[in-house]
């Protein structure tokens, strides 16, 4: 179900280029069959879980609004130059090249999620609009630019994306964009305090609100894993992929959808961890520089336990929707081999890109 033939164009030069072995994309089989999630018992996690982190980002927006260290970090906001905003520590120095380089992420993210690269306008405003999600991640962005449509990526503001892509989407419900618009502003919301949880001590919130802590601190690990996709954006995605294959809205299996959305996270983080990625920053899921061998070790296996129950789900799937789930919950386990956003981050430093990938970059950024 995953295999995925690199041949339609070189979105992966890094990758190939450093993995001679690579063939594409290999179905990850458990040596024995998980026990799957139940699903109330699942939705339920979700509820609770979204509750109360509504509940922790409305008590962190007070505290911003009130707080010495919420109106130092705001003043510093509106005197920042453009790259003070910049997190992505590879040596980024403007924002249009954050912007080109994200642009590049969502295209090859893209084309593993829909199984190939598709050279048609739809594709590409629905690349665009992943990046628009995804930049968030990479920028000190306030929420409310996010909804009031100031922070724009090239020439639109999410919202305009997704005017285009339902523009260019024909008849398909546009009920997938409304509900991936209201996921991303919360999660814009979740990002921008993650970085304000990052400031220096004079400006950065009391403990208690420390936006990444919030899923850290979280003894559970799939409740842990359900607060951490708030922040990675796995479900507005996902999302658009429905729309894109045209899923049904009203007959949807939400369980299998934030099944497949959670799983998504995991195995980024799983992928992240097997490579080196990103371990020793403090937003890394995996190995943790402040625990010891055999705890990292026990909490790799309920990681990898917990990825194994939400995947479990998609064991033999044969509608349509379900197999869409099942290449969107595994295909993330081989993102630190493929995509090279991760394979950046093993030195913290840009890497060029061929004239094929820049092409379509331009073609997504532009709008063409």
């Amino acid at each position: 179900m995953l295999e995925f033939h690199l041949s339609e164009i070189d979105l992966f030069g890094t990758a190939r280029a450093r993995d001679a072995q690579l063939r594409g994309l290999t179905r990850f089989l458990p040596e024995a069959e998980p026990e799957p999630l139940d699903k109330a018992e699942l939705l339920e996690i979700e509820s609770e879980c979204r509750r109360d982190r509504l509940a922790l980002l409305d008590a962190t927006d007070e505290a911003y609004r009130g707080s010495t260290q919420g109106r130092a970090f705001s003043a510093w906001l509106a005197g920042a130059e453009p790259a003070e905003l910049i997190c992505t520590r590879k040596g980024d120095t403007s924002l249009e090249d954050v912007h080109r380089y994200i642009v590049r992420d969502a295209v090859q993210w893209l084309a593993l999620w829909l199984a190939g690269y598709r050279r048609d306008p739809l594709w590409h405003a629905i690349a665009k609009a992943v990046a628009s999600m995804a930049v968030l991640d990479d920028v000190v962005v306030p929420p409310q630019d996010v909804a009031g449509g100031v922070h724009r990526l090239g020439d639109e503001s999410l919202g305009e994306v997704l005017d285009r892509v339902k523009a260019l989407g024909g008849d398909r419900d546009a009920r997938w964009l409304a509900h991936a618009y209201q996921e991303t502003l919360f999660s814009a919301r979740i990002q921008f305090y993650e970085k304000w949880s990052t400031a220096a001590p004079d400006m950065a919130p009391p403990g208690h609100l420390d936006a990444i802590q919030a899923y850290v601190r979280e003894p559970d690990v799939l409740r842990a894993s359900v607060v951490r996709t708030y922040a990675a954006e796995t479900l507005p995605v996902l999302h658009l992929i429905a729309y894109y294959f045209r899923l049904s809205f009203d007959d949807c299996d939400w369980a299998a959808f934030v099944s497949a959305g959670v799983a998504q996270t995991l195995g980024m983080d799983i992928s992240k961890d097997q490579y080196g990625v990103g371990v020793k920053e403090p937003t890394n899921f995996g190995v943790r520089r402040d625990r010891g061998e055999r705890e990292n070790a026990h909490h790799r296996t309920r990681l990898h336990g917990a990825f194994l129950r939400l995947t479990a789900h998609f064991h033999d799937v044969t509608d349509f929707p379900g197999t869409v789930y099942d290449r969107y919950s595994r295909v993330s386990l081989s993102y630190a081999r493929l995509v090279d956003r991760y394979i950046e981050r093993r030195a913290m430093t840009r890497l060029p890109m061929d004239d094929s990938l820049s092409a379509v970059v331009d073609d997504v950024l532009t709008g063409r």
